[in-house]
């Protein structure tokens, strides 16, 4: 008898290990981990003008932990590279992104499903507070696709 619950009692946990299910990936914390990998411009707009799209489609960002560059073309970039502060916690949420020379420039941004858009005023200008780029305004309006892993 004795050896006979034994045997259940291993079989049960020999069944409870077999079908113990591997864990869910852990989803992003916070938005600053949502913004981690590679984004390709979809579009921009400066001032009220839509830019090249050309020149938009060759235009990536690379985030990695606070910090962001440019690989290659940077034209309608803030700055080539530099580090990015984010609040959450605002209505539109907040992004502020710092150059390595120290200029900043206040945005709002809008994390999506496979994307992102981002509205910065001109450096020294107050932050928008609505994602539109009208003309005389001065304003960067970006969509952002996160770039397909191939």
């Amino acid at each position: 008898m004795k050896t006979q619950l034994l045997m259940i009692a291993t079989l049960g946990l020999l069944l409870a290990a077999c079908n113990r299910q591997e864990p869910a990936p852990a989803a992003p914390k916070t938005d600053l981990d949502r913004f981690q990998g590679t984004w390709n411009l979809v579009s921009a707009a400066q001032d009220g003008k839509a830019l090249d799209q050309d020149k938009v489609k060759q235009t990536t960002i690379v985030f990695k932990g606070d910090t962001f560059r440019f690989p290659g073309s940077a034209e309608y970039a803030t700055s080539k590279e530099g580090t990015i502060k984010l609040d959450e916690n605002k209505t539109p949420k907040e992004m502020d992104a710092i150059s390595t020379e120290k200029e900043t420039m206040l945005g709002i941004y809008a994390l999506e499903e496979n994307g992102y858009k981002v509205c910065f005023a001109p450096a020294g200008k107050p932050r928008p507070t609505e994602f539109s780029s009208t003309p005389g305004s001065g304003y960067i309006l970006q969509s952002w696709a996160r770039q397909k892993t191939q």
